[in-house]
Order: structure tokens, then C-alpha cells, then sequence
């Protein structure tokens, strides 16, 4: 049989190649540019013909007999799946899956913290894959979506104050605070309140506005939150009056002048 009719047979089906005894390189191109996972009926394939094969399919790496580096990245920018076939997978190739999908974080072993913060910082919910993240790792994640804490079984007390700063429903996923770290998650976002007020003790409450409300540096928007929070029932004209700080009151008067 001639090339030219090995060719024909092969376009027809790429897997036809399988019959072939040590086919030449024109008919392992033509056989993997059609079907990536035809390679794995070729014996010790040329690093172009690897490398089109995997970009034809990623996943057909997994029939490679230890992949070239750069055969490898490709295979991963394809399809960040590919990386759990590649062994001892390189730092770039490692990088270069993460990039494609932070996910990919599941098939490194022992991450470091720069593989972790390019896994949360593309997908923030790979921190869920990631076991005992490193707080740069969490930060990153929160950065990305406050929602990431829901991931985060032991999560740093900075990381817990972001979440909730960016959401006060965060507190809905935090349950190992004690009450020093309440009191500071109370001053960092007034609003958790709505969700946790019928379980505190309303003393609490109030030593705590009683200090955040005293500081010179308050944010305006803590005012603002402290104002419409409808749960909270006191006379907040007073209290402010007695306990505010000048900027406090200040920034009272300013909500109270806008409204």
C-alpha cells in the first residue's frame, strides 16, 4: 500500500493509523490533526506531532510518554483537566494551567502560596480546593468575591473582617469568633447586625457603638449604616450627642442635612 492511499484512508478515519507499522511522520500529522487521541497508537511521536495533538486535544497528553515542557503548557492551555496527566508537571506548566482554570489547583500537590494567589486570584473559588490556604491565598479569594469565605474552614481574622466589610452576610458563614473578634466585626460593618442581633446581648451592642462612635477617624458610611439600621432601636440623636466624636457628629449632621 503507498503513502498516498495511507493518506486517503487515514483522512477518512484517523485511527485507521493503529494498522500502520511505523508510519512516517506526513501520515502521524495527518492522523492526529484529525483525532488529537490518535496518538496513542504512535510509537515515540515526534515533539510536533505531540504538540499537534494536543491542540487538536489537550487531554490526549494523557497517551505521551513523558511530554516535552512546552508540549505540556499547550496541553494545559487547552484544557486545564490535562494537567492531572502530566507528572512532575514544571512551574510553568503548573502556572500556565492555573491561568487557564484556578481550579487546576486540585492536581498540584503542596501548592505554594504563588501557585495558590494565581488559582484564587483567576477563579476566587478554587480556594475550595486548596487545603489550609495561606492568608495572601485568602485575601486574594475575598478580594475576588466575599463569598469565598463560605470555603475558608479556618480563615484569618483579616480575612473575616474583608468578607464582612464586603458583605454583612459573610458573618452567616463564620462560626469560630469569640467575642472580641464580634466586637471588631460589629465596628467593621454595622449591618451584620440584621443577622445576628436576636442572639446578642444588647449591652454589647452598645460598648461597642459606644467606642466606634467616640473615634475621631469614623467613616462617614458607618454613620450612614448606623442611621438607616432599623433593627437597631435607641434614640440615635442622643447617643451620638452623648458618645460621638467631633467627626461623628459631623457626620450626622451631614446624613441628616442629605435626607
Amino acid at each position: 500500500m503507498n503513502e498516498e492511499t495511507e493518506i486517503k484512508l487515514i483522512k477518512e478515519n484517523p485511527i485507521y493509523i493503529r494498522h500502520l507499522d511505523n508510519p512516517g511522520v506526513v501520515l502521524q500529522i495527518e492522523a492526529v490533526k484529525r483525532n488529537g487521541n490518535a496518538i496513542q497508537y504512535i510509537s515515540n511521536p515526534q515533539e510536533e506531532v505531540q504538540l499537534i495533538a494536543v491542540k487538536n486535544s489537550p487531554l490526549s497528553i494523557q497517551y505521551i510518554k513523558e511530554p516535552s515542557e512546552a508540549v505540556s503548557i499547550a496541553a494545559v492551555k487547552g484544557n486545564w483537566n490535562a494537567l492531572k496527566y502530566v507528572k512532575n508537571p514544571s512551574e510553568a506548566v503548573v502556572e500556565s494551567a492555573l491561568r487557564a482554570k484556578g481550579w487546576a489547583i486540585q492536581f498540584v500537590n503542596n501548592p505554594s502560596e504563588k501557585q495558590q494567589v494565581i488559582a484564587v486570584e483567576n477563579d476566587y473559588d478554587a480556594i475550595k480546593h486548596i487545603k489550609d490556604p495561606s492568608k495572601a491565598a485568602q485575601i486574594k479569594a475575598v478580594e475576588g468575591h466575599w463569598g469565598a469565605i463560605k470555603f475558608i474552614e479556618h480563615p484569618d481574622i483579616e480575612v473575616k473582617c474583608l468578607a464582612i466589610k464586603e458583605n454583612p452576610e459573610a458573618i452567616m458563614y463564620l462560626t469560630d469568633y469569640d467575642e472580641e473578634e464580634l466586637k471588631l466585626f460589629i465596628k467593621t460593618n454595622i449591618n451584620i447586625l440584621k443577622y445576628i442581633y436576636e442572639t446578642l446581648d444588647i449591652n454589647l451592642v452598645v460598648e461597642v457603638l459606644k467606642d466606634k462612635v467616640s473615634q475621631e477617624d469614623i467613616e462617614k458610611s458607618y454613620i450612614k449604616d448606623y442611621m438607616e439600621l432599623e433593627i437597631l432601636d435607641m434614640d440615635k440623636l442622643d447617643f451620638i450627642k452623648e458618645f460621638g466624636s467631633k467627626e461623628a457628629k459631623k457626620a450626622f449632621i451631614d446624613y441628616k442635612l442629605s435626607n
